[in-house]
């Protein structure tokens, strides 16, 4: 019975010693791929395929596809274009959730299942505006045919502060002027977004792209759209080929990535890369 309990209590700090070292060989190792790889410039996958060959380990396309995938997902590499990568020396974009907002969600979920959507604050570009907006708006893009539906439903919890695509005057005349107010509009197909802690939210790129686009939102935020836009492209993570793809299906790409080189903001490596 003794020598049981002594062998279990053995083979226990046999593992925890083995996983312990293995947490810091992993951690050497990434520091080593990080003293690697180029901090100047973008690259692709097959530099860290060529890294770990470097140091003993042939590794399959899949299993450099599950590497790089978690590289990713410790923040320690980005996308910035289709296919190139750079480590990750910009923040990421990660914008506060309001209980109002989780409220909105909330709702949809629970009257709207099936329901395709996808929210975004003006608040979250305050970081980026040297004035910031005086009230919130919040921005809910739905499938076309379901906008008439989720304005009703919402009305019943945010009456006189919910619009159904407003235009300028409707907005100027009726918006809300001492609480926040909410937009519902048609969502336009591929619209890049991502699960934020279970909410459907708007990806930065797609943020940029519609505040270039509508005129809505350019007289809301008027003369702050070119700090928005340097300070996004100099401070953020961006992956320049969603945001083009997205800009293209809304018939601006060219205008788009000839607006974002004017702010002279990007390294000439990413604009090389971008071009090719």
């Amino acid at each position: 019975m003794f020598f049981a309990i002594f062998y279990t209590l053995y083979i226990s700090a046999i593992i925890h010693i083995f996983a312990d070292n293995y947490k810091i060989a992993i951690l050497m190792k990434f520091d080593d791929l990080l003293n690697f790889l180029p901090h100047d410039k973008p690259f692709k996958k097959e530099l860290i395929r060529t890294f770990y060959y470097k140091n003993g380990e042939r590794i399959s396309t899949e299993n450099l596809n599950i590497r790089v995938n978690r590289l990713k997902a410790k923040g320690i590499i980005v996308n910035v274009s289709w296919g190139w990568y750079r480590v990750n020396d910009k923040k990421m974009f990660e914008p506060e959730l309001s209980p109002a907002l989780k409220k909105i969600s909330g709702k949809l979920k629970k009257d709207f299942p099936f329901l395709t959507y996808i929210l975004w604050s003006s608040s979250w570009l305050n970081e980026l505006t040297t004035l910031q907006l005086f009230r919130n708006v919040y921005n809910i893009e739905v499938e076309a045919g379901s906008e008439e539906s989720v304005f009703r439903t919402l009305k019943e919890d945010f009456p006189n502060r919910v619009f159904l695509n407003p235009n300028e005057n409707e907005w100027d005349n009726y918006k809300a002027e001492d609480e926040e107010n909410i937009i519902v509009k048609t969502m336009i197909s591929e619209s890049p977004h991502v699960a934020f802690h279970g909410i459907k939210i708007a990806r930065l790129e797609k943020i940029l792209v519609d505040l270039y686009c509508d005129k809505f939102w350019k007289v809301i935020f008027s003369s702050e759209v070119d700090n928005i836009y340097s300070e996004a492209c100099s401070n953020f993570t961006i992956n320049f080929s969603t945001l083009l793809s997205y800009a293209a299906r809304r018939g601006k790409r060219v205008e788009i990535w000839s607006y974002i080189k004017s702010l002279k903001v990007l390294d000439s490596s990413i604009i090389k890369m971008v071009e090719k």
